[in-house]
């Protein structure tokens, strides 16, 4: 996934955090493995949703607030990272978006 994010304005973790975001190729093999998910189905919801609204929150495009409904709904049982052909660090990147 292509970004325009400000990586020099995110501190020392910007370039980390944009190659996560960026690694997510919305494949959605890890939507059967989120519980938030299952029970809700909704799309920003599942883990690829909340990886768009990240890279949304980063790229300045979307108010934290808006984002933080949907983030603070992850268990962050971190089930989806082990589905992630990509390896996406899902719960690193929550991690960052949570302090």
């Amino acid at each position: 996934m292509q970004h325009q994010i400000p990586v020099e304005n995110l501190g020392k973790e910007g370039e980390v955090m944009a190659h996560a975001v960026e690694a997510c190729v919305h494949c959605g093999f890890c939507l059967p493995t989120c519980p938030t998910y299952a029970v809700l189905q909704e799309e920003m919801d599942s883990p690829r949703g909340r990886i768009f609204l990240m890279k949304e929150v980063l790229e300045g495009s979307l108010p934290l607030e808006e984002a933080l409904p949907y983030l603070d709904r992850c268990l962050a049982c971190q089930a989806c990272v082990t589905a992630c052909p990509s390896g996406v660090p899902y719960g690193e990147l929550l991690g960052a978006f949570r302090l």
